[in-house]
């Protein structure tokens, strides 16, 4: 069996190692604080537009915890 095809179940190891590998990749490639501080300003200028889109996707949520669809408690740090 192709090994690629291969069901790992829930966790696929081969997944992760490829976005380890990605993600490592990436950071080693970019100035990630830059790239950060550019997508907190696209957020902070559409403020608006990325909380309809948060809230549309809660509202899909199967609400697994008791604050899920609410979102209360969701901007503690």
């Amino acid at each position: 069996m192709d090994d690629s095809k291969k069901n790992e179940g829930e966790g696929s190891k081969m997944a992760d190692k490829k976005y380890r590998q990605g993600a490592t990749e990436f950071a080693k490639r970019t100035d990630t604080l830059q790239v950060g501080e550019q997508a907190e300003r696209e957020v902070e200028a559409n403020k608006a537009q990325y909380e309809q889109a948060e809230k549309l996707g809660r509202s899909h949520s199967a609400g697994d915890l008791k604050d899920d669809l609410s979102g209360k408690g969701f901007d503690k740090k």
